[in-house]
């Protein structure tokens, strides 16, 4: 149980920290779309970190199951498919 726990506090911090760059890196945009003096470009790209926020709280009832694996299966295939996900729907809502 102790490990599952472990598990899923590394990959709720490392996913959530390339979910926040990345979303950032999109929202931002290039030089070449940032003619503009604003900083979120295409704020869109920020619909990552709410699909990412809710496969970190579907992972929150790892601490009450009799069965933590699949809900820390579930909250690591969301956390990770809210990247390409997100970027979908971002580029979606922009066009």
């Amino acid at each position: 149980m102790k490990k599952i726990k472990v598990a899923y506090v590394l990959n709720t911090i490392f996913s959530g920290f390339i979910a926040i760059l990345i979303s950032t890196f999109f929202a931002g945009g290039t030089i070449a779309e940032n003619y503009t003096d604003k900083t979120w470009v295409a704020p869109e790209f920020f619909v990552i970190l709410p699909i990412w926020a809710l496969g970190c709280l579907l992972g929150l009832l790892i601490y009450r199951s009799k069965v933590p694996g699949i809900y820390l299966f579930i909250s690591i295939l969301i956390t990770w498919a809210s990247i390409p996900v997100g970027i979908h729907f971002g580029f979606n809502l922009a066009t």
